[in-house]
């Protein structure tokens, strides 16, 4: 039976709203199918308190290790050298965790859960046995593309670009196999970072279960009713809906007064729950968003940064929505057959949607 060691950069579970972790609590059940696993997280103290399925199925293996913004910044001062998205990951806990589970174990495999949970690579590669040993890193987003986004105009930001790009060539090209989540990053990785691509793995992931039992009658279907469905607590997925309700939605509402807005997700930030009115209704977390889906006319996915493929814009297409979305929001995007219209100009958007797709 083969022995796998899997580090995750935040809590792998289905009991926290956004989708990363779903993503790697799959790959983690993938391993568990046919091997004994070492399981050892740096995450959030609220992931991994709310992982409960991680801690039912691995507890007698795992090894969590709270993250609280003192030690966060205890470590990007240690490992300055290091870009700070990487750096606050390294934690002297974890190193001293991870050199006594090499010391006890041969593994088979060591797996990074996302691109910054591989900063024990150079640590922990002179204790592992090269050729017996396979070293794979699950990237979520290329973290350098996502900075660059945010970098526009701020000449620190892209100071860290540049360290950032020259970290992750370094961490891609030492690990054995990468693993992506669309055609897309495999692209950017042979072009941007010159990795083979026989070493690179698409691995789609997989959307929510509900999406596949929404039925979208249209009778059910509100007119003039538009759904953003994204954790809130995300700085991008804010950005996105500020953006859209001060550019676009009130111009709709100018012109009819009818139209109506679902913001659903988790943890909606003070300026989100900011916007409620008759008329734009903020959720929070919604056990089952089935019903929103049921009846929104028209998804919406108004990002202007980030990274990835966007699981927000490819549930709404396979729960049978059309979709407008900005360029970046339908990045890494699949699936055809779809309504799916792209466009980054918010006054064309409010013709789009006046000039309903379905």
């Amino acid at each position: 039976m083969s022995k796998i060691l899997f580090i995750s950069a935040h809590a792998p579970t289905n009991e926290y709203p956004q989708a990363g972790q779903k993503i790697a609590f799959k790959n983690l059940e993938e391993y568990a199918s046919y091997g004994i696993v070492d399981v050892v997280v740096i995450a959030n103290q609220a992931e991994i308190i709310a992982g409960k399925d991680l801690r039912e199925k691995y507890s007698d293996r795992l090894y969590t290790h709270p993250l609280f913004k003192l030690n966060k910044i205890s470590a990007c001062l240690t490992y300055f050298q290091i870009p700070f998205k990487f750096s606050s990951r390294r934690q002297t806990a974890v190193i001293k965790k991870l050199q006594e589970l090499l010391k006890q174990n041969t593994y088979d495999i060591i797996h990074f859960e996302y691109s910054h949970a591989a900063v024990y690579l150079d640590l922990i590669e002179p204790q592992i046995n090269s050729k017996q040993t396979k070293t794979i890193i699950s990237i979520h987003d290329v973290v350098s593309q996502s900075f660059l986004r945010k970098a526009e105009n701020n000449l620190i930001l892209g100071i860290e670009v540049a360290r950032i790009f020259h970290y992750e060539k370094t961490l891609y090209s030492t690990a054995n196999e990468l693993w992506v989540l669309s055609q897309k990053d495999r692209d950017i990785l042979t072009s941007l970072f010159s990795i083979p691509q026989e070493r690179i793995i698409v691995k789609p992931p997989q959307l929510s279960n509900f999406i596949y039992q929404v039925k979208r009658h249209p009778e059910k279907i509100e007119k003039k009713s538009l759904l953003f469905w994204a954790a809130m607590s995300r700085p991008e997925n804010e950005q996105a809906i500020l953006t859209f309700v001060e550019n676009c939605f009130s111009k709709l509402r100018q012109k009819d007064p009818e139209f109506k807005l679902y913001i659903v997700g988790s943890s909606p930030t003070k300026k989100v729950l900011a916007l409620k009115s008759d008329n734009i209704i903020v959720t929070g977390f919604a056990l089952d968003p089935t019903a929103f889906f049921e009846k929104a006319e028209i998804g919406i996915v108004p990002l202007l940064k980030g990274a990835g493929i966007k699981l927000k814009t490819l549930e709404m297409l396979e729960a049978g929505l059309p979709v407008i979305s900005t360029s970046v929001g339908a990045e890494g995007v699949y699936l055809t057959g779809k309504k799916l219209v792209v466009n980054d100009n918010f006054d064309e958007w409010v013709n789009l949607i006046s000039c309903p797709l379905n």
